[in-house]
């Protein structure tokens, strides 16, 4: 089974966020930080970074397990009422980096290829890095957004 490691890149992300210093914090949840990501290729993308440092869902404890699931769904369906796409991918993969963590990632039709899987298209370039500034009335929506489902759901 793969480690935790040890200099691990969403542990220092989360440590910013602790810190205030992450642009693309949308909110603390029981269970996770929930985040903008670093290329915003497709409008939305999100992450859930998990508190727990552990490389893999059934490392959880089973209610912990539970409970960071919902947070997912809950992140999930944030980002779909905010950005309203044609389809949302949910993901966990965790191969580069064994941290617990999913990926949001809303997909459009109007994508060159909209059926194909993201990680076969993805090409991160300056323009479509996450900028706090632009991204602010994004951030703000999914603040709102995020806390009005967890009043209502929790």
């Amino acid at each position: 089974m793969a480690q935790h490691p040890t200099n691990c890149e969403i542990c220092a992300r989360i440590q910013d966020i602790k810190q205030g210093a992450h642009s693309g914090f949308i909110a603390q949840l029981p269970t996770g930080f929930f985040v903008l990501g670093d290329s915003q290729q497709w409008h939305g993308y999100a992450l859930l970074l998990c508190k727990t440092p552990v490389p893999d869902l059934e490392e959880l404890p089973w209610q912990m397990r539970l409970d960071f699931l919902r947070d997912v769904a809950l992140c999930s369906e944030a980002v779909a009422n905010v950005v309203r796409p044609h389809k949302m991918n949910v993901e966990s993969l965790g191969n580069a980096v064994p941290h617990l963590h999913f990926h949001l990632f809303p997909r459009y039709l109007t994508e060159v290829e909209p059926t194909k899987p993201v990680w076969v298209q993805t090409s991160p370039t300056e323009e479509t890095a996450l900028d706090a500034q632009s991204a602010g009335e994004l951030l703000a929506l999914l603040r709102e957004e995020i806390e009005r489902l967890q009043r209502e759901r929790i």
